[in-house]
């Protein structure tokens, strides 16, 4: 086998220049929004990792159960005022991005 080798150009790219290929397709980058979405999701689950790896080793402490309810009370509600809070705010940016692009 004295062709195919990892060095060898592809047939159709012999020949041609750097400037001669098509570009490289530029890389997309994710909106704010679905950023912080993604990370906080991300956090959830490691969160939820460690807490289930605690419980298959039988840790247990006095009160956990308390704390984790009142920390899920706290998660749902924030998280809830919070999500209303960040989609407000998502509107009105994009809002003013319009009002200037029409101007």
């Amino acid at each position: 086998m004295n062709t195919g080798g990892t060095n060898d150009p592809a047939p159709a790219a012999q020949g041609l220049t750097t400037e001669d290929r098509s570009p490289e397709p530029e890389e997309r980058e994710l909106s704010t929004g679905v950023a912080v979405l993604i990370t906080v999701v991300a956090a959830l689950c490691g969160a939820l990792v460690i807490l289930l790896v605690l419980h298959g080793l039988g840790w247990t402490a006095p009160g956990l159960g308390w704390l984790v309810a009142k920390g899920a009370v706290k998660i749902g509600v924030g998280g809830t005022v919070g999500l209303i809070a960040a989609l407000g705010w998502l509107r009105a940016r994009r809002a003013e991005r319009r009002a200037a692009d029409a101007a």
